[in-house]
């Protein structure tokens, strides 16, 4: 098995934070250090350290859906104390985000022990849709509003899909939307609204892959079957 995934598989990270560890020298396979990527292991033969800790493949797989609140940083620790997403969940089975959700946008965050499930939701390879509700005010709303109405909007490098079915205005300046993206660039909804002229105010994940959001409050989470 790669050593990348046996460390997913451990529950211990994500596989590209794997990649990460091994790349920096901080695994060891029977005591001796490895740092090439690609490297093989033999479960239950071979034993596996990551910074010093042995490691084993993890039998308890859980996923849980999340409602982040605003303000909540989406990391595994934050070094200037500020609540994660991690303050949210059980301790144990120790558990790590799927991809980043920034601190100012609320709803859908995955944690789950699974690497490999971590790895299928933010590679970009795997074109996994992200579903938002964008609560904003436009200073032009019609401008806004016809640029929206395009089934394909690009802005920069990024492709853009939205839903035309569930797209709806309300009086006067504000202006509320679903949009799906299929790409998880940096503040990439941000900066689509911010190009039509639309200034968000409430920015909410609804969606990630097949998981969604539903009626989860925020600050709490569910338990997915398996």
């Amino acid at each position: 098995m790669r050593l990348n995934k046996f460390i997913a598989e451990s529950g211990h990270c994500s596989r590209r934070k794997a990649d990460e560890l091994i790349a920096a020298g901080k695994v060891a396979i029977n005591g001796q250090t490895v740092n090439t990527l690609g490297t093989t292991v033999r479960p239950g033969i071979d034993k596996v350290a990551v910074e010093g800790k042995v490691i084993g493949q993890n039998s308890q797989r859980v996923v849980y859906l999340l409602n982040k609140p605003r303000g909540v940083v989406t990391t595994a620790d934050d070094p200037q104390g500020r609540k994660t997403v991690l303050d949210f969940v059980p301790k144990e089975p120790r558990v790590f985000p799927c991809g980043r959700l920034d601190m100012d946008t609320m709803g859908l965050v995955v944690l789950t022990n699974d690497g490999n499930l971590c790895y299928q939701l933010t590679h970009p390879k795997f074109e996994h849709k992200k579903e938002y509700f964008v609560q904003g005010v436009s200073r032009n709303p019609d401008f806004g509003w016809k640029k929206l109405q395009n089934p394909k909007v690009r802005v920069g490098l990024f492709n853009i899909g939205i839903d035309d079915r569930k797209l709806k205005s309300i009086k006067g300046q504000k202006i509320d939307f679903w949009i799906t993206v299929h790409e998880g660039k940096y503040h990439i909804v941000r900066k689509l609204c911010g190009a039509v002229g639309i200034d968000v105010v409430h920015l909410t994940r609804t969606k990630l892959g097949h998981y969604e959001l539903g009626d989860i409050e925020p600050g709490h989470f569910q338990l997915e079957k398996a």
